[in-house]
């Protein structure tokens, strides 16, 4: 785990603060312009190469069309951000400001207000071992949030090429945003009974269990499940129309029932336009018996038709100008705006 020496808030910890200190400490030529660009997530995002991967079925093959929801089953949604940029380099290390948050929004009297508080964390990355410890502890001295981001590598360990350090910050930066997220959806889920869009997978969140009202929505498809047929099956979905639901056995994170909705199509013919892929907690019974009973899947078959009538009533007002809008629900897209507004772009 990252080193972190301090973690006040995020007017002590502001870009301006690190700036001022990385000037006092190292003078300008450590320093390039900053906000003058990108942030790195917009620029050193690495792609994994499509894959399809294979799946428990837990349900009878084909598609099935899901009626929209009368009454609004969503009350409240969770997202985070981060944005990340190289404010200098010292020794060869990057040095990377990064400003993460996350927070969950509630819809109130048709309005979006804040459930608790928002979380955000800002810090500066880079190698200590590179950087020097004169250098790092006077940086520490000046209270700038910092994150080292080879505390687990021995020296002979540590990244020689920049792009491979700031990838290691990227990663940490990652950590900690789902971090944020992870604690929120668990006191979510420890207080309240009403139901969470999560925006992104929940594998990695041991809170979001069999008993929660909760659930993850993923949006981006490198990886498709099933085998060839029930991949096309996907593909095919018409507008409302959900696939069966299958359990995928993660190796590094525990297992998740998940299932394929399609929120919307178009003319265009696109065969991801539109289409989400859900995640909920498996109950037990479906770790426990193969195949599964019969009462067992028709209970697992009811939520998942109503968790995915809930979501078919999110799909208005439009997320426009944004460019996912076809799969960004207006309440995370609410969400992100938030969150922009306290981090910055």
């Amino acid at each position: 785990m990252p080193l972190v020496t301090d973690d006040r808030d995020f007017a002590q910890g502001s870009l301006q603060r690190a700036l001022r200190a990385l000037h006092a400490v190292c003078g300008d030529r450590t320093l390039v312009p900053a906000g003058s660009g990108p942030s790195l997530e917009r620029v050193a995002m690495r792609s994994e190469p499509p894959v399809v991967a294979p799946c428990r079925l837990l349900e009878p093959v084909g598609a099935r069309l899901v009626p929209v929801a009368a009454e609004p089953l969503v009350v409240a949604f969770l997202d985070g951000v981060q944005r990340s940029r190289v404010v200098g380099y010292g020794s060869g290390t990057p040095l990377i400001f990064a400003s993460v948050a996350a927070a969950v929004r509630e819809r109130v009297a048709r309005r979006f207000q804040t459930w608790r508080e928002p979380r955000v964390h800002r810090a500066l990355y880079a190698s200590r071992a590179k950087l020097g410890e004169f250098v790092w502890q006077q940086l520490a001295q000046h209270e700038v949030p910092l994150v080292d981001i080879t505390a687990d590598l021995t020296d002979d360990a540590i990244p020689v090429h920049p792009f491979a350090l700031r990838a290691r910050a990227l990663d940490l930066v990652a950590l900690e945003r789902e971090g944020l997220e992870r604690r929120l959806a668990a006191e979510w889920c420890r207080e309240e009974a009403r139901w969470l869009w999560i925006d992104g997978g929940i594998a990695g969140n041991l809170a979001v269990d069999e008993h929660a009202t909760a659930f993850g929505v993923v949006k981006s498809h490198t990886t498709l499940y099933g085998n060839a047929a029930q991949v096309a099956t996907v593909l095919s979905l018409s507008e409302a129309e959900r696939s069966p639901a299958f359990l995928i056995g993660h190796q590094l994170r525990r297992s998740v029932v998940s299932w394929y909705l399609r929120l919307r199509t178009t003319a265009g013919g696109d065969p991801l336009h539109g289409l989400v892929r859900v995640e909920i907690s498996p109950p037990g019974v479906v770790l426990d018996a193969e195949p599964l009973p019969d009462e067992a899947r028709a209970r697992l078959t009811a939520l998942c038709d109503r968790i995915s009538a809930g979501m078919l009533a999110e799909r208005a007002p439009l997320s426009l100008p944004d460019p996912r809008w076809d799969t960004l629900t207006y309440g995370i897209h609410a969400c992100e705006g938030y969150l922009d507004a306290l981090v910055g772009h």
